[in-house]
């Protein structure tokens, strides 16, 4: 798929998140704002999911390649050995989750906000970044505060009617 394609794509995935908090703001419906984290949770999943791609092509490219000298061979272990660690601090955001059944909706709301904001600094720390287009990596700049200020205006609602205390 062409890079526009993915950009189109990710501006098309803001829209749920874009209706679901106006939605919230005109009804307050409890179902719109379970439905909101669900969505969010979904598209937290995939993204955090998305940054394993990184590691796995280096370790492919590694696989790939039968004479190297001792520099490049380093200069890919070392890329490899960050960018896994990296990919595995993406499970710290995703792994408690699940978990969210049993803590409160706006602890929800502002673990989801963070994560997002959490999940862009780390892709701009991998290798990778520097090989994705500028108009990629603006695009996710754009769409993480989009995101982050959606999660914050339905905790700010939450807030308003008496929910949060």
């Amino acid at each position: 798929m062409h890079s526009t394609h993915h950009v189109t794509l990710s501006y098309l995935g803001l829209l749920p998140f874009l209706i679901l908090t106006g939605g919230y703001f005109f009804s307050e419906t409890p179902w719109i704002l379970q439905a909101f984290v669900i969505y969010s949770v979904s598209i937290l999943s995939f993204v955090a999911g998305s940054l394993w791609q990184a590691p796995l092509n280096i370790e492919t490219k590694q696989g790939a390649k039968h004479q190297q000298n001792n520099v490049d061979q380093l200069e890919e272990s070392t890329a490899r050995s960050q960018s896994l660690t990296q990919a595995w601090l993406v499970v710290l955001v995703t792994l408690p989750l699940p978990l969210g059944v049993w803590v409160s909706v706006e602890f929800s709301l502002l673990w989801l906000a963070g994560s997002f904001v959490w999940l862009l600094l780390l892709q701009k720390r991998l290798p990778s970044w520097a090989l994705l287009s500028k108009e990629y990596q603006q695009m996710r700049a754009k769409i993480t505060s989009v995101v982050l200020v959606c999660h914050l205006l339905m905790w700010a609602q939450l807030s308003h009617l008496g929910v949060v205390a």
